[in-house]
């Protein structure tokens, strides 16, 4: 490897964001044939790092050369250009087009005639042989699955002629019998000579497929290591200077206690008007965590946000304390002591331009007064006290929540929902794009919450932390609970099948 000419050089890279630095003096190589990991916590530039290869930003200083030839990339169209292309965590697809024609629209050409369609098919498909990519190119993107719609991302950047590939936390969204088939492209991709960039804060994936790992902390390259000589130990040394151990939590010492929150037959639409739960019978006790799996988009988020008050149901019922409640009252379920950690921290979660004070009291029924005025020395006090216990690292409470990281915003928002010991807790992806650290704080304070009797629905896409922080694990597919499994009887392949459409041993 050293005797080759990397496929992409970075030297130097320095940006700044009114004063901030994000990547400081930055230096990385991606040689054909290889995967190189990055890793780093929340808010260490990697992020920053990509956008500048793939076009978003435009550097400070540093330069960057492609197959040993400086070059300037200034836009997403100059990156392709240069043979460099971004697989996003969120689809850039076009939805009711078929992947034929959403790759026609990032390439630029002109599908004029039935022969024109011809040929570009001709040519997807030997790319389809050549790298081992089965996807149906000419139904409606809509129609195909998470894992289809990736692979065809993929499909358009190697039409493009794509030497250099970014996958950013390209797992997030994926069942994990998925997982392995990209694993399984991402190995041909490299095969081919082609090189990899992979973004992931999941440590056995970057452990099972990269060659080398560059970890950056605020900012800076603090370590680069070949991963035939990285564990996992050694990697979350590097990225957070110290052992950080998991939570530790023990099942057989969970003995939940009254059914606090019930569903019956509850149907509810998502923002498009479409109907994504049918029918869901689900129960949840004091002193245990029910988890929730499913591949997005097949009601989770409409379960979380009906049970948190804040979506109505079209149909059935939810019970709290034995006793219905009407979905249209979001009032209600703050009274009767329901927290919610929303998906979106930033746009649901909290209100960016607000100072941290006044994002303490959202969603309270009962903010600290004084003579029938709100009490901002009282709040303020509190939401110190609160950063404090829960490590939340600003300058102070006027700070605005759009500039803390998404680890400190997520610990924030734990800390408000925790605030007045609710009798249930909501998490709706609660460590989802968290670094390591932030991730083990959040799990350990659910599982604190559990120990206190409260009743916890998690929504998570992360199987490590779905089977380690569930006492019981429902499957949702196609809006309807396909099945109920213990996470110390089952295995994540079963789990994945629930989540396809297939049937688990042991399943309820």
């Amino acid at each position: 490897m050293q005797n080759t000419t990397p496929l992409l050089e970075l030297r130097g890279i320095t940006k700044t964001f009114d004063g901030f630095v994000a990547n400081d003096h930055i230096d990385l190589d991606v040689f054909p044939g290889e995967v190189h990991a990055v890793l780093g916590e929340n808010g260490a530039g990697k992020s920053t790092l990509m956008n500048i290869i793939y076009g978003m930003y435009k550097p400070d200083s540093g330069s960057i050369r492609v197959n040993g030839e400086l070059v300037q990339i200034f836009s997403p169209r100059d990156a392709l250009e240069h043979k460099i292309g971004m697989v996003h965590q969120h689809f850039m697809l076009v939805e009711v087009l078929s992947a034929i024609d959403n790759i026609s629209l990032l390439s630029e050409e002109k599908l004029f005639s039935p022969r024109d369609k011809k040929k570009m098919k001709a040519r997807l498909q030997e790319l389809q042989s050549q790298y081992h990519i089965d996807v149906d190119i000419t139904s409606p993107v809509e129609q195909l699955s998470i894992g289809m719609q990736q692979k065809v991302e993929i499909l358009k950047l190697l039409y493009t002629g794509a030497d250099v590939l970014i996958f950013d936390e390209p797992t997030a969204v994926l069942p994990p019998q998925e997982c392995d088939g990209l694993f399984e492209i991402i190995a041909n991709l490299t095969a081919e000579g082609k090189g990899v960039i992979f973004i992931s804060h999941k440590l056995d994936e970057v452990l099972r497929i990269s060659q080398r790992i560059t970890v950056l902390t605020h900012g800076r390259v603090t370590g680069q290591i070949h991963t035939e000589d990285a564990d996992k130990t050694t990697l979350v040394r590097m990225m957070v200077g110290e052992d950080v151990a998991p939570p530790v939590i023990n099942h057989a010492e969970t003995t939940p206690g009254k059914v606090l929150i019930r569903t019956e037959q509850l149907c509810a639409r998502d923002n498009r008007g479409v109907q994504t739960l049918n029918g869901v019978d689900l129960e949840i006790r004091a002193g245990e965590v029910v988890g929730v799996a499913g591949v997005e988009g097949n009601g989770q988020i409409e379960l979380a946000e009906v049970l948190a008050g804040v979506r109505h149901a079209v149909s059935g019922k939810v019970c709290i304390d034995g006793e219905a409640v009407s979905t249209r009252s979001p009032k209600t379920f703050i009274q009767k002591k329901i927290a919610y950690v929303p998906a979106d921290r930033n746009h649901v979660g909290s209100v960016g331009d607000f100072p941290l004070y006044e994002n303490w009291i959202l969603r309270n029924d009962h903010p600290p007064r004084l003579a029938g005025f709100l009490s901002y020395s009282t709040i303020r006090r509190e939401t110190a006290r609160a950063m404090a216990d829960f490590d939340v690292r600003a300058r102070g409470v006027e700070d605005r929540t759009a500039d803390l990281s998404g680890g400190n915003l997520q610990k924030f928002i734990m800390a408000r929902s925790l605030k007045d010991a609710p009798q249930v807790l909501i998490c709706a992806y609660p460590t989802r794009g968290l670094d390591i650290k932030a991730t083990y704080f959040i799990q350990e304070k659910i599982q604190e919450a559990k120990n206190n009797g409260c009743g916890v629905l998690l929504l998570s896409g992360d199987f490590d932390e779905l089977f380690a922080l569930s006492d019981r694990l429902v499957v949702l597919y196609r809006g309807k609970i396909a099945g109920e499994v213990s996470p110390l009887q089952t295995t994540v392949r079963e789990v994945g099948m629930l989540m396809t459409g297939g049937e688990a041993h042991g399943a309820n």
